[in-house]
């Protein structure tokens, strides 16, 4: 693993030192703030250049697997999914909550 400051890094991107720091503040470059320096892991920047690392708020895989009955992967567009659990159907729910108001 090979790791670079904020002026190796930007070199690397081909970018403005202040401009990365901005957008790693920001969430939108992959780095870590350790003390007052800026420490940016070179493979991390190269995935993210080439698009191979998720943009902040693309949606995660669902912590319990995810998978439907049909196959298909679930997303969770929360950036905090700790627990498990919940409907995986609203179709569910809305009949559940018929039920209990003794609507048909």
């Amino acid at each position: 693993m090979n790791t670079l400051d904020l002026r190796e890094a930007a070199d690397f991107l081909l970018m403005n030192a202040e401009v990365l720091r901005r957008k790693a503040s920001k969430g939108e470059v992959p780095g870590r703030k350790t003390g007052k320096k800026w420490v940016f892991i070179k493979e991390h920047l190269a995935d993210w250049v080439s698009g191979r690392y998720p943009d902040r708020g693309q949606g995660l895989r669902v912590i319990d697997g995810g998978l439907t009955t049909n196959g298909v992967i679930e997303t969770c567009q929360s950036t905090n999914a700790m627990i498990r659990g919940g409907f995986k159907s609203p179709q569910q729910t809305a009949s559940e909550y018929n039920a209990l108001l003794g609507l048909k």
